[in-house]
Formats: C-alpha cells, sequence, structure tokens
C-alpha cells in the first residue's frame, strides 16, 4: 500500500514510482503462493477482477501447481448484500454456487474441502457494497472466515488461499483486514500498453492491423492519454473510440460516452438485436436513472429480478412506450440489446462494471440541472463509493460552479482538508466548465500549500503526484508564478518542489532550478542528495555542471543516492563515451544490487547495450511455431502463427563461466532476495541451492571440471532455479519462450538461426565433432541470428521463463 513513503519519494513522479514498484513486484502465482491471504487493490478498471477470474480459471482446470488440488469459489460481494443480515458465517454462502450448478452433497464437499485446505476462494469488489455499516459487517465476517480457514504459511500447497479485491481509495479510507498482505495491480507499462494496441487490433475483423501503430504514436505524443492507457479498462475504451473514430477524445467522459454507444452498436450488430420494441433514448434514460438508484440505495447490491421489475413498473409510467410493454420485455431487450444490464446470478441483476454504473449515475445527476444536481453530490463527497461519479460529473457538466463551491464550503469548514481540496482539483483536471477565476486560484494555492506542508497532514508521494497532474492540468498559466516564488525560498524542499512544477518551455527558469540542484546533489542529507539527482535527470537536458554534478555522486557513500545518479544520467540524454564507461564501471563493480541495476538501466537508456554485450530486438509481430509440412519440428511447435512482441534487449552470447563467477564471488547464493521462486519450493536453504535429490550445492554441477569450466565457455550443470537467481543478480530476467525465440531465428520464422539450410560448420553441434562445449565466440560470425544473437542453436539448451508443458499437460519448470 502507498504509505507515506520516504522523503525522497515524496518527490518522484509517477513514472518513477512505478519504476519503484516494478522492482518490488512479484507475479500473480508467486503472490497467492507467498501470501495467502491477499488483498488485491487498485483503481476503477486496474484489472482485479479479471485477476482473480485469471485465478479461477486456471485452478478450474489445474493448469498450475500452486492451486492443481484446490477448488475455485468465485463470489462479487455485492451479491452478498441481501443475505448479509442473516449470514453467521462466510462458508455458509459457498454450498448454494455448487448447487445451483446442480452440485451433488454440496455442503459436505466444501465443509471437506475447507477442512482439507483445497479451497481458493476469491472475493470481488469489496468497494462495491453500498454503505459503511455493509463494509464493517463484510470485513467482520472475511476476517472470521480468515481466522478459522486461512493460515500463513511459506507455500499455499494444501493450504486454503482467501483473495479479495477492492478499490484502493475505498479500502484505504474505511475498516480495513487484519493479517492480510495488501497488494496493488501495477498499472501497465508503454510496453505492455503497445502490446495489447496490436493484440487487440490484430483481434479485430476487417484488417484493423494497420491502425496500432497509429494509435501507439497518437498516444506517445499525448502524455495525458498516455497515462490514462496505462489502466487497462481505460485502454481497452481508447482502442474502441480510435477504431470508429481515428483520434483521441478531449475529456474521460467523453470517451465513456462514445464508447458505450459504441459497444451497444456492436452488440446489436453480433447478436442481430437491431431495432426491438424500445429506442435507444428509452434504454439511456432507464440505464441513468437505474444507476442512480442503486447508488441512492445504499442497501442495494445486485437487485433481485422482481425488485427490479417493481421499480421498471414505477420507471414507465409517465412514458409513452409500445402497446402492451411490460417490465419484462424492457429489461430483457436492454439485458439482451448492450450487454450493459447482465444476470450475475439465478434472478440477480446489475451493471456488467462498476465503470458502468459510475458513468450512467453522473448522467443522471448531470440531467438534474447545475444545483440541483450538486446538492445531492455534496451529501456524498467525502464517501469514497461516489468519487468516480462525482469526478465523471464533472466531464460532463457544462456549468460546474455550485459543485465546486460546495466542495470549497465544505473544505473551510473541515479541520483535515486535504482530500477535499485534492477532490476539487481532481474535478478540475477533468476538464469541469463554467468556473471563475477566483476558484480556480483558491484550489490551485491550497495544491501548492498542501505540497510545501512538511507536518503530519502532508501528502503522501500519491497524493503529491495527484496534485501536480492536477495543476499541470488546470492551472498551467499559473506554475511560472509557483516555481519563481518556490525560488525565492531557502528550503530544499522548495527547490524540488520547483523542478516538479516547472513549465516545459520555461528556459530562465529551468536554468536557475538546474543550478540550484546542482548544489543539492552535494547535500549532507542522504535523501536530498537521491531526490536532487532524481530531478536533475528529469529535466531532460542536463548541463555539464549537471553531469559532472552526476559522475560525482557515482562515488556517493549512499547506495541510493549512487542509483539515482545512475538514473539521471541515463535521462540526460548525453552522448558521452565518459558516461558510458563511468556506468559501465558501477555496473560492474558496484557491490550493492540497485545503484549496478540503475547502471545497467541508464546504459540502456542511452543505446549502449553493446556495451553491455546486449542486443537491441526491435518491437513488432513474428513468426513463431513452425510450419505443419516442417518434419523436424514437434507437435508442440505447431501450427505457426505471427506473434507481436515489444522492444526488448537480450544478452548476445549465453552466460560465460566468468560472468557466472562474478554473481558467485558477490554471494549470490547466499543471498535469499535472488531465489524466492526456489525457497518457495523448497529449492534453497541456508545459502545452498537443494537439487531433486535433496543434495546441497552452492556452485553449479560441473564447475570444477577442466572440460567445461573455462572462462569464456558458457556455463553448464544450472537449473532453472539457479538461472533465475543469477538473473535477478545481473538486474536482468529469463526470456519468454517467444522472446528467446524472436532472438533466434528473427521475424520471418527462420528454421535455424542463419537461414533455413542446415550448415554443420555454423554451430556445435553433434555433427561438428568437438564432443563438448566450445568458446561462446567460436561461432559468433557464422552462427549468428538475425539480430546478432549468438549459440542460439548448439553449444548449449538454454532456460526460458516461460513453464513448459508437455503433451499431457503436466507442468514443468
Amino acid at each position: 500500500p502507498d504509505l507515506k513513503g520516504s522523503f525522497a519519494d515524496l518527490y518522484r513522479t509517477r513514472a518513477e514510482m512505478r519504476r519503484r514498484q516494478k522492482e518490488h513486484a512479484v507475479g500473480p502465482w508467486r503472490a497467492i503462493d507467498q501470501f495467502q491471504r491477499l488483498v488485491v487493490l487498485g483503481g476503477p478498471g486496474a484489472g482485479k477482477t479479471t485477476y482473480l477470474y485469471h485465478l479461477a480459471f486456471m485452478c478450474a482446470h489445474q493448469r498450475r501447481p500452486e492451486v492443481e488440488n484446490h477448488i475455485p469459489i468465485f463470489i462479487r460481494f455485492r451479491s452478498m448484500v441481501r443475505e448479509l443480515n442473516k449470514l453467521e458465517r462466510l462458508e455458509a454462502l459457498f454450498p448454494k454456487l455448487f448447487a445451483d450448478n446442480n452440485f451433488p452433497n454440496a455442503e459436505r464437499f466444501i465443509t471437506q474441502q475447507l477442512n482439507k485446505g483445497r479451497c481458493l476462494v476469491l472475493l470481488d469488489g469489496l468497494d462495491e457494497v453500498p454503505s459503511e455499516a455493509d463494509h464493517k459487517r463484510m470485513i467482520d465476517l472475511v476476517q472470521d472466515f480468515a481466522n478459522r480457514y486461512v493460515v500463513v504459511t511459506q507455500q499455499a500447497k494444501d493450504h486454503n488461499i482467501l483473495v479479495i479485491s477492492s478499490r484502493k481509495f475505498s479500502y484505504e479510507h474505511g475498516k480495513q483486514l487484519n493479517g492480510f498482505q495488501n497488494s496493488e495491480v501495477m498499472e501497465f507499462d508503454t510496453p505492455s500498453i503497445e502490446r495489447f494496441v496490436y493484440n487487440w487490433f490484430d483481434a479485430e475483423e476487417g484488417g484493423m492491423a494497420e491502425l496500432a501503430p497509429e494509435l501507439v504514436a497518437e498516444l506517445k505524443n499525448n502524455q495525458r492519454f498516455l497515462e490514462l492507457a496505462r489502466n487497462p479498462l481505460l485502454l481497452l475504451l481508447i482502442s474502441h473510440h480510435y477504431e470508429r473514430e481515428r483520434n483521441l477524445p478531449e475529456l474521460r467522459a467523453e470517451l465513456y460516452r462514445h464508447c458505450i454507444r459504441t459497444r451497444i452498436t456492436k452488440w446489436n450488430t453480433v447478436r442481430g438485436t437491431h431495432g426491438g420494441r424500445f429506442g435507444e433514448t428509452v434504454k439511456w434514460r432507464m440505464l441513468r436513472e437505474l444507476a442512480l438508484y442503486l447508488f441512492q440505495q445504499e442497501d442495494k447490491g445486485l437487485l433481485w429480478r422482481e425488485d427490479l421489475l417493481d421499480w421498471l413498473d414505477a420507471f414507465t409510467q409517465n412514458l409513452r412506450l409500445p402497446k402492451d410493454t411490460t417490465a419484462d420485455i424492457l429489461l430483457d431487450e436492454v439485458a439482451r440489446t448492450s450487454g450493459l444490464i447482465q444476470e450475475w446470478a439465478i434472478d440477480r441483476y446489475g451493471f456488467s462494471h462498476q465503470t458502468l454504473q459510475e458513468f450512467f449515475a453522473a448522467e443522471a445527476v448531470d440531467r438534474l440541472g447545475a444545483d440541483a444536481g450538486a446538492d445531492l453530490l455534496a451529501v456524498h463527497l467525502q464517501n469514497p463509493t461516489w468519487l468516480e461519479v462525482v469526478l465523471l460529473y464533472s466531464g460532463l457538466t457544462d456549468n460546474g460552479k455550485p459543485l465546486l463551491d460546495q466542495i470549497l464550503q465544505l473544505a473551510h469548514q473541515t479541520e483535515s482538508a486535504q482530500n477535499l481540496w485534492l477532490l476539487g482539483a481532481q474535478c478540475l483536471a477533468e476538464g469541469i466548465q463554467g468556473i471563475e477565476s477566483d476558484i480556480l486560484a483558491a484550489f490551485a494555492n491550497r495544491l501548492v500549500i498542501l505540497l510545501q506542508d512538511e507536518g503530519t497532514q502532508s501528502l503522501t508521494s500519491a497524493e503529491s503526484d495527484l496534485a501536480i497532474n492536477s495543476l499541470r492540468a488546470f492551472a498551467a498559466e499559473r506554475l511560472p508564478a509557483y516555481v519563481a516564488a518556490l525560488l525565492e525560498n531557502e528550503a530544499d524542499r522548495d527547490v524540488l518542489l520547483a523542478q516538479r512544477l516547472l513549465p516545459e518551455e520555461a528556459p530562465e527558469l529551468q536554468a536557475e532550478v538546474d543550478a540550484r540542484l546542482v548544489t543539492l546533489t552535494d547535500a549532507e542529507d542522504d535523501d536530498i542528495r537521491q531526490a536532487a539527482a532524481a530531478a536533475l535527470g528529469r529535466s531532460g537536458r542536463v548541463s555539464t555542471a549537471g553531469i559532472q554534478a552526476l559522475l560525482t555522486r557515482l562515488d556517493d557513500e549512499d547506495a541510493a543516492a549512487r542509483a539515482e545518479a545512475c538514473r539521471a544520467l541515463g535521462s540526460s540524454q548525453v552522448e558521452d563515451d565518459a558516461v558510458a564507461e563511468a556506468l559501465l564501471d558501477v555496473y560492474n563493480n558496484d557491490v550493492q544490487d540497485e545503484p549496478r541495476h540503475a547502471a545497467l538501466e541508464a546504459l540502456l537508456l542511452l543505446g549502449r547495450e553493446a556495451d553491455l554485450e546486449m542486443v537491441a530486438v526491435a518491437a513488432g509481430e513474428f513468426l513463431m511455431g513452425s510450419v505443419k509440412q516442417d518434419q523436424f519440428a514437434d507437435n508442440d511447435e505447431k501450427p505457426q502463427h505471427k506473434l507481436y512482441l515489444p522492444a526488448y534487449v537480450i544478452d548476445r552470447t549465453p552466460v560465460t563461466n566468468a560472468q557466472y563467477g562474478r554473481f558467485m564471488a558477490a554471494g549470490g547464493y547466499a543471498n535469499s532476495a535472488y531465489w524466492p521462486e526456489a525457497e518457495a519450493a523448497g529449492r534453497w536453504k541456508g545459502g545452498n541451492y537443494i537439487d531433486y535429490n535433496d543434495k546441497p550445492f552452492d556452485q553449479p554441477r560441473y564447475w570444477d571440471d577442466e572440460k567445461w569450466n573455462k572462462p569464456d565457455y558458457p556455463v553448464v550443470g544450472v537449473s532453472w532455479y539457479e538461472a533465475l537467481a543469477y538473473a535477478r543478480w545481473a538486474g536482468k530476467r529469463l526470456p519468454t519462450e517467444a522472446e528467446w525465440e524472436k532472438a533466434a531465428r528473427g521475424t520471418d520464422g527462420l528454421i535455424y538461426p542463419w537461414g533455413d539450410t542446415w550448415q554443420k560448420d555454423h554451430a556445435n553441434t553433434e555433427e561438428s565433432g568437438h564432443k563438448q562445449t566450445t568458446p561462446v565466440e567460436q561461432y559468433a560470425e557464422q552462427g549468428k541470428s538475425p539480430f546478432g544473437v549468438v549459440d542460439m542453436a548448439g553449444n548449449v539448451w538454454e532456460w526460458c521463463s516461460t513453464r513448459w508443458r508437455d503433451e499431457r499437460k503436466q507442468v514443468y519448470t
């Protein structure tokens, strides 16, 4: 969870915080294996439900060893609301799920599985519980269940697992669970966005593939929408919109409206349900009013069919509808022709996604008029459940003054009002209309004061980033004055804040800020030096004095300061061999991981992969697998297909004994941080890798054999777990199967790295007669792949990160 963080964290950009999160990220399966009580947090559309669906699907099909003996139980919190008052124990809900699907003796079976520790319980959408009282009651039920059935151990196998999902803001501002690990779904990074876009348009019918590079380019040129695209749901909506309009909209609310209309049209086309008895105007109005009704009825989660029909009867009373219209017919048509209303359980209805309900509720509030809408929202301004409704309303209304007045008045009346000031800033950033300059100034000035606050009410790093991005969105013309005022102060924090607020086109201010930052890189305080180095790198083209200051910091006693100096040099865009040499020295010789890994990252940013003995593989599609006619190909290589991969870099040669020796000399076998997968599988203990005969090793199996251990030969006798540990120490990772294959055979599906014809003098194979490994450079010229990677055929087998499954679906690692 995003707590206050360190001092330096408060001055990191969102991109920098994403990088730090990625460094500490765990995979989806390691998360449940390591933490059998897990809370998954994220914003609207972040992928929380998708993650739970993925866990359920893989568990049901026995695709993962962590849950091969488990039974998945998936429940949405809002489906429990009606039973909440009479529910004494959470597990009382489970048998009905199975019985409704004709599962015999469901209650006895569930009890047996829980007692054996073989249940994967997935509870989705805690934030969708409508009232605070229901939220607290639900937390108590889950806590009681966890205390009785979910014991945290080193491995999840043969132990129950409980995963809860919730929106981050709602969970952190309400009652929380004890003894649970909080985690957060990571946003898409830029390569993930590219991969999604290419896969999306490749899957669309009608030859849409050419739109993928166009949309990627548009996003890279539009920072605001690139940030929106880091959210999976919003990226889906952006792709929908671009497919139809070939442009990006101005506002988020506009994006939602357009994409919902597009979805209804496409749904009708696919299902052949154009026309119908009711016009789109009636359906849209129904969805608006129903969404707002559900938000206002705090005891409602999903609606029972009979309750929904009663509401529809009332809704249709004053409408002119076709003859013989009934609520049943209207409900059926709306569910059938839009997909926006779904039957989530037997006779239980709700919106297909919480975000859709929020959008329609915001539209309904907008239809009330500016004053009435503001009055309604004012009651819920501090209720996390209504946050998205308030923000979407801000993008819809053409007169936001009444709402901003309400927020401003409440903020002045509340002692700890930073959440209200931030809320107002978010509304302004959404493009709210009709706001006078004095209100804009009031919110902008207050945000700067909050950003300067060092007291107990200071903002978290996430809140600081939100405040700064909001200022850039609605108060860009005021930023130069704020920066100038901050530079007049002597406080180090104010200089760092000035850099965060610096407009893009302000060369004089840029020079003054950089000069002050150079001074701060030599401050006594470690945190100040870290933050100053990061800020210099953030400024783009760094001055000569700045480069020199950063080079000096490469010898800093503080490892974090050295790391920030490396990253800043990588961001500096400087083309200087001396800088590259200095970074390479850090990568090869620094005893701490953080500076070494930062130096690697910096060299790659500067395009110096060749200095690292790595090669770049360009983004794009390639042919993966083998054609049906290839008599030498195994069945699991077929059929051949196109696959898009983002750009990546890969080592030019296999890992040599000399390189692996550095890992061993650095204490690689003794450092548990490199061995989480092995430790979880019982394959690492006390500084030793434990092989499948339970024999401990602190070096590769043939390390002392002169036949195999020459420095420039590839290291052999290394298990998958040892390969993972080495890669983690090196600041890298194992390639996926697809990445390895593209690097090995290029984009055109070559049979061998050098072409489609076998050449015995191009690789160390049985035909070459060596009968042992050879130096990694021996076939570097004639045997290299189209990307220049060596020994991708012959010499040694190589590990990938992709889990291999044989034709019997047995998983191996």
